[in-house]
């Protein structure tokens, strides 16, 4: 079950949280539901064709409510000790080596000297480690490894322009540690690099590997090359942080942290042929997270740039994302009517920019999103501020209990509520979606702060907005067209702006959401186009068209047919719900 953790003051990358006391007896009580058969997290679609990797097939209702319009502070707070045994100095990359073993590489060999050097054997070019300490690291090594093989030591290693190429395993295995770490010294560069395949007996899968929590720290570069499979893996929980500068080119997935994976702060650039970020573990309903903190990360992969059991949090972060190419690479089918079975090839690759098992939320930071498939799905997803842009080639928001059941909704089928919440009450948010629908709901969705601009216009099959529970959009919906690299402004009747938010997209109509209702507004692009229209309460199948101005015909919003050689639904009915009401929409 998902448990709370008490907070201290220090810094997030140096807390052991741990459940104590009346808290987190309480929150014990709360989320017994989601243990066992009932459980915190799922797996979402992306990987149902060949089955969860969890144990679990339900997700608690208690686990549901708290998931809902949460925190990222909520989420971290019930999910697992974050274990990071890294020091200030460490972080820095000025690890104190007064005491420290120095291991210098050179082609075939290496030698050692200091303190613990009695504790380092080299055979040929495997250098293996068999004490904890401090091990400075620098030099060549053309063919060969550094094996850590320490039961429950604390050991370090500093890479002080290092390079360090395998041609039958892993650069850096970690075998068996307490705590494993990696600094990059201060201005250091450094490179690992594993063989295309691996000798026989090995539990490494990654140029970078640790069977217990590894965390890379430090201020240098680390480039690596993982040829065999992962670029950077862990069996336990992976933590980034420092202010180093990591590049990873990985043949399957990129990062891998099996009970957790953080990236605190830092450049992390990520090429790989399987999914960028990734945290697997399916046993534990309290791990299986992925953190973002204060970090420049940009991710291209071949499938899901970020994939995770349970969560994804983003706080702070600048966040880039290319997946299977992009939106430009999307595979268009046509979508079956209600009611309908879809005739879609399930074994088409199905890249999603972020797929969360449980839930997605973002408080902060700027996130663009260019994927082939849904730009963004779980459960749960809750936007609480920040940047948020979805260009995706098929639905760009898609909250879905994915290859899970939400406990109260068993019984939905593609038509029903299936128990998932969208909630954005802040920030700004775009998207831009090929086909589907640009927010997708097959539970409840709720607009209910910020800006939202979705390309197209709401009311159609495949429209701009879906829900099949209760839904909250209130805007306007219609023209103006507008181009990428347009500057949208959104001014209410008085004149006053409202919103300023520069387009990424070019579409002939237009959704804006997080407006107030019954208030005129009018919505105004750099490129000349404009329209003013009176905020209304929209679901599929309905809306509050714009009339049309300079830059669109009256009469038809959006100055034309919609995208997609959609045509134009009922867009005549100015509907004058409450916003306080839900109305439902139909999922398509």
């Amino acid at each position: 079950m998902k448990t709370t953790t008490t907070m201290t003051t220090k810094p997030f990358h140096r807390l052991r949280r741990r459940a104590t006391g009346a808290v987190a007896l309480l929150a014990a009580l709360a989320l017994a539901a989601g243990c066992s058969t009932s459980s915190a997290s799922g797996k979402a679609s992306a990987s149902s064709s060949s089955g969860s990797d969890t144990t679990w097939t339900t997700i608690s209702s208690s686990v549901a409510t708290t998931s809902t319009g949460a925190s990222v502070s909520d989420i971290l707070g019930a999910n697992a000790s974050v274990e990071d045994a890294s020091s200030s100095a460490d972080d820095a990359g000025t690890t104190d080596r007064s005491s420290a073993t120095t291991i210098t590489l050179s082609g075939s060999s290496a030698s050692a000297s200091g303190s613990a050097s009695g504790n380092v054997k080299v055979d040929g070019g495997t250098v293996t480690i068999s004490s904890g300490g401090t091990y400075v690291i620098s030099g060549e090594l053309a063919d060969g490894r550094i094996v850590v093989n320490a039961p429950k030591a604390d050991v370090r290693l500093v890479l002080s322009g290092a390079s360090i190429t395998s041609s039958d395993g892993p650069a850096i295995d970690f075998q068996d540690t307490g705590n494993a770490i990696v600094v990059l010294a201060k201005d250091s560069k450094n490179t690992l690099t594993d063989g295309a395949t691996y000798a026989s007996g090995q539990e490494a899968t990654a140029a970078l590997f640790s069977s217990d929590t590894l965390t890379v720290t430090g201020t240098g570069r680390l480039d690596v090359t993982g040829s065999y499979k992962d670029g950077i893996s862990s069996k336990n929980g992976l933590i980034i942080t420092g202010n180093a500068t990591i590049n990873v080119k990985a043949a399957d997935d990129g990062l891998r942290g099996k009970d957790y994976l953080v990236v605190e702060s830092g450049t992390l650039t990520v090429e790989a042929g399987g999914d960028g970020l990734k945290s697997s573990e399916g046993n534990d309903e309290t791990k299986g997270f992925i953190s973002l903190g204060k970090a420049s990360i940009t991710l291209t992969s071949s499938d899901d740039a970020i994939a995770a059991t349970t969560d994804v949090t983003v706080k702070d972060t600048t966040l880039t994302i290319t997946a299977g190419g992009g939106q430009a690479n999307a595979t268009v089918e046509e979508q079956a009517p209600p009611g309908q079975e879809s005739t879609a090839d399930s074994t088409t690759p199905s890249p999603k920019g972020i797929n969360a098992g449980v839930s997605y939320t973002q408080d902060s930071g700027t996130v663009t999103v260019n994927a082939a498939d849904e730009g963004l799905q779980a459960p749960f997803i809750n936007v609480a501020g920040g940047e948020l842009s979805i260009a995706a080639g098929d639905d760009g928001i898609n909250a879905s209990n994915g290859d899970h059941v939400i406990e109260g909704h068993e019984n939905a089928d593609t038509e029903s509520d299936d128990g998932s919440v969208l909630t954005i009450s802040g920030g700004e948010v775009e998207v831009s979606y090929a086909s589907s629908d640009g927010i997708d709901s097959n539970g409840s969705a709720y607009i209910k702060g910020g800006i939202v601009v979705v390309s197209g216009q709401a009311g159609e099959m495949d429209g701009s907005v879906d829900a099949n529970g209760e839904s909250q959009f209130v805007g306007v919906t219609g023209s103006p067209s507008v181009s990428a690299g347009d500057t949208l402004t959104v001014t209410d009747s008085s004149g006053s702006q409202v919103a300023s938010v520069k387009v990424d997209f070019t579409a002939a109509a237009i959704t804006v959401l997080g407006l107030t209702e019954g208030q005129e507004y009018t919505v105004a692009t750099s490129s000349g186009g404009s329209a003013t229209g009176t905020a209304s309460a929209l679901s599929a199948g309905m809306g509050g068209p714009m009339d049309g101005g300079p830059g669109g015909q009256g009469g038809q919003p959006g100055g034309g047919q919609p995208p997609n050689g959609q045509q134009p639904g009922n867009q005549g009915n100015q509907n004058t719900q409450s916003s306080s009401q839900s109305s439902t929409a139909q999922s398509s």
